[in-house]
This record gives C-alpha cells, structure tokens and sequence, in this order.
C-alpha cells in the first residue's frame, strides 16, 4: 500500500471515529428521558480551566449503608449501575449494581464510573461499609465569560440531564432558583 493511501485511511478512520461521538451524543440528545438533578456548583472559575463549572450531585457519593449494592464491593475505574427513582422534584438514587438492573416504568440508570472507593470504619459491633465516588460524565459544563450567574452563594442550582436507554447521560438544562439559565 502507497503512503498516499495509508494517509487518506488514517485520516477516514478518525473522521469516522469523530462522527461516531457525535452521533453517540446526539442519540442520547434525541431520545433521552429527562431527569432533574440536585448539584451545586464545586469550582466557579479556574486559572487552568476558565469559565467550566465542576459539578456535585447528591448521586455522585454513594453509600453502601444507604442503598442496596448489588456486586459491592465495587473497585476504582469499574462500571457500575445506578438506579434513578422519579422524585418530587429531585430523581434519587435507590440502587447500584455491577450490571445493569431491571427497572420500573418511574425509574431509569446511569451508567457511571467509580472515581474512588474506601471502606467507612463503623463503631464496634457494626458492620463497616463502603463509600464511592462516581462519574457519569456530566460533571462540567461551559459558561460564557460575560455570565456571572454562578457566583451567588447558597443559591438553588438544579440541572436537567437526559438519560438513554444505555445509560448514557448529556446535561440539557441548568436551572439556577428555579429559572433556567440560557445563553446566547
């Protein structure tokens, strides 16, 4: 094979592998199901990253004292499930599991990431349990300069995020006291 043809398959292949994100994020755009989620907004502003606020949701730290935990315990960089239960007005997690669970026509799952994993120590005569921090990819999202929105403090700031039937989910809204916030 010539080095022209070589250079127009590499090239094809990653215009391909291009056009695959996007149809990926695009189809959880399009057929997602809404979830509203309780966050607040961890890191403003950054030398490094600019205007990208950093997320916490209440479903990124789990316990496994809290919730059932099917296939704990679960280890760093591992896939896990969590089960999301239609709330008023929040979505809540009600399980985790190692692989993906049956749901109920009021529940969907995320498919998340364990970012870290450590053993609680209990007081004598209970049983110690786990901890985990998880990432599902909605974690960060991009403000124009001129907004200043973010920095009122202890204002109620909810997010929006759509979640397909594979578990994958894409931020839609930002709501920040109950008014959602859009930019130009």
């Amino acid at each position: 094979m010539s080095v022209r043809r070589r250079f127009w398959w590499a090239v094809a292949i990653q215009v391909a592998v291009l056009l695959m994100m996007i149809a990926v994020h695009g189809y959880t755009l399009a057929t997602g199901r809404a979830v509203t989620l309780k966050t607040a907004p961890v890191d403003p502003w950054g030398y490094l990253t600019g205007r990208y606020v950093s997320l916490s949701y209440e479903i990124s730290h789990l316990k496994e004292e809290e919730l059932p935990m099917k296939g704990a315990p679960y280890k760093r960089n591992q896939t896990v499930w969590v089960t999301l239960q239609e709330g008023d007005p929040y979505w809540t997690a009600v399980a985790v599991s190692a692989h993906r669970p049956a749901l109920s026509p009021n529940q969907v799952v995320l498919r998340g990431t364990v970012t870290a994993a450590w053993q609680a120590y209990a007081t004598p005569g209970t049983k110690n349990s786990w901890e985990y921090n998880l990432h599902y990819g909605i974690e960060q999202f991009y403000i124009p300069e001129r907004e200043k929105l973010l920095e009122q403090r202890g204002a109620d700031f909810t997010v929006e995020a759509l979640v397909d039937s594979f578990g994958r989910t894409a931020l839609h809204r930002v709501f920040l006291d109950g008014r959602e916030i859009r930019w130009q």
